[in-house]
């Protein structure tokens, strides 16, 4: 059959041991970036040292989840482009690598004690 199958493991990671908090800063600028989001708005977490097995070998690799209110299909090719990039950073290539996209309602996303639609009606505007 084509195309590419792959069984999601339960928590996004990298195997690769002690990244830099450098390059956590450098993701957060490129998601703000790449989401058209103002980096006050962007949460990055990065689970290095993973025990995680890619494709039968235990070489570096990620899994990434990316979230974003409002996210539309057509941003995902840049998105995973401007990953795969960053990646390269830490010693992670492309091809071991995947990108789960999701794009959350603004009703199941909360802060401050409420959704962002409620802080949103209540013109206390918030983009995540």
């Amino acid at each position: 059959s084509s195309g590419i199958n792959a069984e999601w493991p339960l928590r996004p990671g990298t195997n690769v041991k002690d990244v830099p908090e450098t390059f956590i800063a450098q993701v957060s600028k490129q998601v703000s970036l790449i989401s058209k989001k103002d980096e006050s708005r962007v949460c990055v977490s990065v689970s290095d040292g993973a025990k995680l097995y890619f494709g039968g070998s235990g070489e570096p690799a990620a899994i990434i989840q990316y979230h974003s209110i409002g996210m539309n299909v057509s941003d995902h090719p840049n998105i995973s482009a401007s990953f795969a990039e960053l990646l390269k950073e830490i010693g992670v290539p492309s091809d071991r690598a995947y990108i789960q996209f999701n794009a959350p309602l603004d009703t199941h996303v909360g802060k401050c004690g409420s959704t962002i639609a409620d802080l949103n009606k209540a013109k206390d505007v918030i983009h995540l």
